[in-house]
């Protein structure tokens, strides 16, 4: 075999963007534990910090590069693609990810270090949502959305979560603690998180199922479940807190 001497350059990082995309690992964190698995394999909970968007071939020399945003994942899979943080499927099913397994993720990530669940903690959760003919959005396409809930009441293995929200019909969920300053990251963009409680300029209360930007102005677009069971999308400065924003 040829070998080939090598030089190493330092490099060193002068300015980084600290707004909510560029996330750095959480301090604590043991990059020892990195590991390179399937995008199929990862698991709710697993902090992401990159992905390679390709097949793994034990013929090839792989590589995977390090996101700008480290994130907690929360993957569910359609039609090829996988949503790792829960809402966007742009990711390869068969493609492989940066993963910091959930068992050493630093504590302060999720408000504490552990699996189990107690009453009063926030969780999220992900599914396949299939579009209706009334839904909010052009097109057929399932897309993935989250919703959140508080832990009620916790008996042996059974959890009582109440949602915030509703969803028309909710299938093979994947769910996780919710991370404290994700909420607030979402309100710095939309103004609103997901399950915020909200009111309308005519007085109607409802609560925020899903939030995106729109695609050709790029304002903050809001899907909401009012009482009474009906489903609207808007833009959300027609929309205000109902009660003061809590996490």
């Amino acid at each position: 075999m040829c070998v080939t001497d090598v030089t190493f350059y330092p490099l060193i990082v002068a300015d980084r963007p600290d707004n909510g995309v560029y996330e750095m690992p959480p301090a604590g964190t043991d990059m020892s534990q990195l590991r390179i698995i399937p995008n199929l394999e990862v698991r709710p909970g697993d902090l992401v910090l990159g992905a390679y968007d390709g097949a793994p071939d034990p013929a090839r020399l792989r590589w995977a590069m390090q996101s700008c945003a480290a994130f907690p994942a929360l993957p569910v899979s359609t039609g090829g693609y996988t949503a790792l943080e829960g809402e966007s499927l742009v990711w390869p099913s068969n493609g492989v990810a940066l993963v910091i397994p959930r068992e050493h993720v630093p504590a302060g990530v999720y408000g504490r270090h552990t699996a189990e669940y107690r009453p009063g903690d926030r969780v999220v959760r992900s599914f396949i949502h299939m579009p209706e003919d009334s839904d909010h959005r052009h097109g057929t396409e399932p897309r993935a959305v989250i919703q959140r809930g508080t832990v009620t009441a916790v008996e042996d293995d059974a959890l009582t979560i109440a949602w915030a929200g509703r969803w028309p019909v909710v299938t093979d969920p994947v769910m996780r603690l919710a991370a404290p300053d994700e909420i607030e990251r979402e309100r710095g963009v939309y103004g609103f998180a997901v399950g915020d409680t909200v009111q309308s300029h005519y007085g109607a209360a409802g609560v925020v199922l899903e939030l995106w930007l729109h695609w050709y102005s790029g304002a903050p677009m809001a899907f909401v479940h009012w009482d009474g069971d009906r489903r609207t999308a808007q833009m959300t400065f027609g929309l205000s807190h109902d009660v003061p924003a809590a996490a």
